[in-house]
């Protein structure tokens, strides 16, 4: 899973515009690319404790990879929209929690394990999501200016 970049926050996830046909990276590749991008993030910001030395990124990866076994294609396709969405809206605190309560609508009866999982994995992040976002916030306000084009 890559991060988002200043002009690239609304990208997809790699692993989340993966077909059945294409290579997913390793999670090695994921682990390795995420982590440079937070450290990036971190470097732009000095002032934005993105907490590094937690690498709370790593279960969301781990999360990843168990989801594409855990679920059904269609399912992983509109979770993944879900997902999609909250990186394009730059993790604001809304999308947050419209991101969690569409999870929460889309495995609550027959996926429950993986709800869980989820609660567990990507939603306890919150106040690293609201320092992203106000990361993302301020690196937008730079612009080109800031050398992020």
């Amino acid at each position: 899973m890559s991060a988002p970049t200043t002009s690239g926050a609304a990208d997809v996830p790699s692993s989340c515009a993966a077909n059945s046909e294409q290579k997913l990276p390793s999670r090695e590749e994921q682990l390795a690319a995420m982590t440079a991008r937070v450290e990036e993030l971190q470097k732009q910001d000095p002032s934005a404790d993105l907490k590094l030395e937690q690498k709370w990124w790593v279960p969301s990866l781990d999360f990843g990879s168990y989801l594409q076994d855990a679920l059904p294609q269609e399912i992983s396709a509109q979770f993944n929209a879900i997902f999609a969405k909250l990186i394009q809206d730059k993790f604001a605190p809304e999308a947050v929690a419209k991101a969690r309560k569409q999870s929460r609508e889309l495995l609550q009866a027959e996926y429950p394990q993986a709800l869980e999982r989820v609660e567990e994995t990507v939603f306890k992040n919150e106040a690293q999501f609201a320092e992203l976002h106000r990361h993302l916030q301020g690196v937008d306000s730079i612009g080109c200016a800031g050398g992020n084009c």
